[in-house]
Formats: C-alpha cells, sequence, structure tokens
C-alpha cells in the first residue's frame, strides 16, 4: 500500500501548487487503488485541483449533456441580464431535434424563456432545445459560431483535449472531451454564483406552456434527488449527460467533513454483455462508491507548524562577530494524505543560501522549506529569519570597500584588456601598411 501513496504522492506533485483556474493539460497515470467500469474517471480536490483518482484520465470520450456545462459558462459570461431578454424558440432547432429522441425540456414554438429560465432547462431536465436556444442567443445567430466560442474557452482554460461541435452534447464524432478536461471547464463553471445555485437545485418550476400545462423541471443528477435510490447526501450538484454512444457521464461535486471534491465519469455502461439495459444506473453506483473510498482514504495532516525551528544559515556582516542565522518555518503546512502515511513520515529538505547578509529582521524569507515523502516534493513553506540581527559598521564599510574595489578592479581589466585589443589592431595595420611602402619603394 506504501508502494501506492508513494505513486500517489508522485502524481500529486506534478499537479501541486497549480490554483484550480487556468487548469494545465497534464498527463496523468492511472492508480489502481480502486477499479471502475466506466471508460475515464478522475477524483479531484477541488480546492487544490490535485489528483485523487484517475482511470483514462486523457483519453478523448464523448461527453453527452456535460456538454452543457460549457454551454451555461458561456451564457453566463456573455449575458448580462438574465432575467430581460425574451428569447423564442426558433424553427430550424425544433427541426434539429425532431426525431432525434434527445431530451426535452418540453419548450414549444412561439414560446419565449427568459435566459435564466433556459439555464435550468438545460441544466436540469437537460433540455437540448434549451441550450440550443441559448447558443443561437450568445452565438448572435448561429450555432456554428457558438461553437467556435465554445473552443476558445475550452483552449483558454486549457482543456487541450476537448473540441465542441454543438451546445447541446448530442453525438458527433468530433465532439469530445476527457475526464480530465471537464475539471477545468467545471470548476470554472462553479465560479458562477448562478450556475452553483441551478446545479444544486433538485426541482424548478417554469409555470405553463402555452396549452396550460405546467412545466416540471426535475433533475437528472439523482444524487442530489432526496428519496432516488442514488441520492447521496454529500453531493452539491452539477451535471448528467447520456447516449448510446458515450455511455452515462456524470460531472459531480461532493463535500463532507469540510473535504470538497469533484468527480468526472465518462463512460459508465449502460448494458451488459449480452445487450440487456442493466437494471443499476452504474454512473451513480460507481460515483457514490469512489466518493466514500475518497472521503474515508484521505485526511488532511498538519506537515510543519508555524515558527518551527529547522537549522542555521552561515551570517555576515552581523554585530558582535555573530557568524550564523537561526531558521524556522514561516508558515503552517496542511496537506490531505492517504491515512495511512504520518505526519512523522515527512522530511525537511532546506534550500537556502550559502550566506546571508545582516541586517535582517524575523521574519525576513531566505529560503524555502521543501517538504519530502520518498523523495518526492508534496509541498513547501518560505524559511524565514528567527532572529533579528544589526549589522557592523566597520564589517559592512570594509565589504563595501572590498566591493567597490572588486568592481573598479573588474572594470579597469575589462578597459584594459579591450584597449590593449584595439592598439594591437592599429600596431598590426600600421605595420602593413609600412612593409607595403617599402615593397613599393624596392619595386
Amino acid at each position: 500500500m506504501l508502494k501506492k501513496c508513494v505513486a500517489w504522492l508522485a502524481l500529486a506533485a506534478v499537479l501541486m501548487g497549480a490554483a484550480p483556474l487556468p487548469a494545465v493539460a497534464q498527463t496523468i497515470p492511472d492508480t489502481k487503488e480502486f477499479s471502475i467500469a466506466a471508460k475515464g474517471a478522475v477524483v479531484i480536490d477541488a480546492g487544490s485541483g490535485r489528483v485523487y483518482f484517475a482511470q483514462n484520465a486523457n483519453g478523448r470520450l464523448p461527453m453527452a449533456s456535460t456538454t452543457k456545462i460549457m454551454t451555461a459558462l458561456l451564457a453566463l459570461e456573455n449575458i448580462p441580464d438574465l432575467d430581460t431578454p425574451q428569447i423564442e424558440l426558433k424553427l430550424y432547432i425544433q427541426n434539429a431535434l425532431s426525431g432525434t429522441g434527445a431530451s426535452l425540456a418540453g419548450i414549444l414554438r412561439g414560446e419565449t424563456f427568459t435566459p435564466r429560465e433556459l439555464l435550468y432547462a438545460a441544466l436540469l431536465p437537460s433540455g437540448n432545445e434549451a441550450a440550443m436556444m441559448l447558443g443561437d442567443y450568445v452565438g448572435d445567430g448561429s450555432l456554428d459560431y457558438f461553437a467556435e466560442m465554445m473552443n476558445e474557452k475550452a483552449a483558454e482554460l486549457g482543456a487541450v483535449n476537448t473540441h465542441f461541435v454543438n451546445a447541446s452534447g448530442m453525438h458527433d464524432d468530433d465532439h469530445y472531451t476527457t475526464a480530465y478536461d471537464m475539471y477545468p471547464i467545471t470548476m470554472a463553471a462553479l465560479e458562477n454564483e448562478t450556475f452553483r445555485e441551478i446545479v444544486s437545485t433538485n426541482y424548478y418550476y417554469a409555470g405553463e406552456d402555452q396549452n396550460g400545462n405546467p412545466l416540471h423541471w426535475n433533475t437528472t443528477n439523482f444524487l442530489i434527488s432526496p428519496g432516488s435510490t442514488y441520492y447521496y447526501p454529500y453531493a452539491t450538484g452539477v451535471k448528467t449527460g447520456t447516449t448510446d454512444e458515450a455511455g452515462r457521464c456524470l460531472v459531480s461535486t461532493a463535500e463532507k467533513d469540510g473535504y470538497h471534491y469533484l468527480m468526472v465519469m465518462m463512460g459508465a455502461p449502460q448494458y451488459d454483455s449480452n445487450g440487456e439495459k442493466l437494471e443499476e444506473n452504474m454512473v451513480f453506483k460507481q460515483t457514490i462508491e469512489l466518493y466514500d473510498w475518497a472521503f474515508s482514504s484521505f485526511s488532511n495532516k498538519t506537515l510543519i507548524e508555524k515558527d518551527v525551528g529547522v537549522g542555521e544559515v552561515p551570517l555576515k556582516l552581523a554585530r558582535g562577530g555573530k557568524d550564523y542565522l537561526l531558521i524556522k518555518s514561516g508558515e503552517v503546512f496542511t496537506d490531505l494524505l492517504p491515512n495511512e502515511i504520518e505526519a512523522s513520515s515527512i522530511t525537511m529538505e532546506l534550500d537556502l543560501p550559502a550566506v546571508v547578509n545582516a541586517p535582517i529582521k524575523e521574519g525576513d524569507q531566505v529560503g524555502t522549506i521543501r517538504l519530502m515523502l520518498a523523495g518526492e516534493e508534496i509541498g513547501s513553506v518560505p524559511a524565514v529569519a528567527a532572529e533579528d540581527v544589526d549589522a557592523s559598521l566597520i564589517a559592512t564599510l570594509i565589504d563595501q570597500f572590498k566591493r567597490l574595489f572588486r568592481s573598479f578592479l573588474a572594470k579597469f581589466i575589462v578597459v584594459f584588456v579591450i584597449l590593449s585589443i584595439i592598439a594591437y589592431i592599429t600596431i598590426t595595420v600600421l605595420r602593413g601598411r609600412n612593409k607595403n611602402r617599402y615593397y613599393r619603394r624596392r619595386g
């Protein structure tokens, strides 16, 4: 198990220190602590961006309606007023969806909805017409242009293995993403309060349609549906997606005891080996199992406290002839680690200068304390001065004089060399001319 932990920490070191946004494309090896039937998956700490589980995280896969996360992100970024514009279902959108069997929110021709209502319609019942209406509106009447906007945003977020063709997630061979790429896309959307509110909503009433029938929009994310077989009390969102080609997909978040994870699962099976539809919804079942594993396998550990003495560094120019400076930790460092790893297993490596010059104040950073486990860096804190040290006036003056002299001597040598070269070239040229004159006279 220790080898597995070390492998996990090596992976963690790759992602360490990256703010959630913007994300950077990563080559993420599989972890073997847990096995699932999905084609791709990641479990990521939503705060640090650290990967705790990965299975085919960089494999390009169809994303189905998890696409609508990006659609919603662009709508929220490009529509300043979510409650005033009235958007109508256009005929070409209705025709494009006719007979496809795509999930719909029940919007009819001639009806108008605000962008906010369309966001609920796209993200809860996964209405494809609602997503396309948003794309058409933001894309100035062109869903192709909106797809270009989606791809530009994906590139901006570092989702380099993602390509969008449409706003809804209907299958196209050129419409794909990876389990890891869905992390920066989703994190960008979760920065928006409206998005967070919508994707954590179980039910939304949108009034009546033009025929007087009520529009009830229920979330397809059963993790947040009380009473569902797959209700998970720690789940907080986000979005499902299902097509025959993509299988069952789910991007979700969960929080427990202060630990906050984002999970992406793609390509969970719908059918057994005989082609029979599975009774269990495997994407929800496996997501719950993975969350339970993550919540039970990792815990926060304080690896170093603030103001812990860690050593000393040679000191120059100090009053009284003091020749060393005490060093301490400048910050506390707490990290989420496998339960079996004790804080006492962590070793420190000091990255310090060869010498420090006085004066120096307590708390001034002089280097870095690197926290190591099995040869891998898992974090760092500043190494700071543990004391005030005044400078010796005489020693400082002598040092400045030496520096000035060395600087002057260095400049003198450079100038001398340059002048010597010029003189040598000049003398050589003059001698050459004199020789030519001599030979011409002899001739």
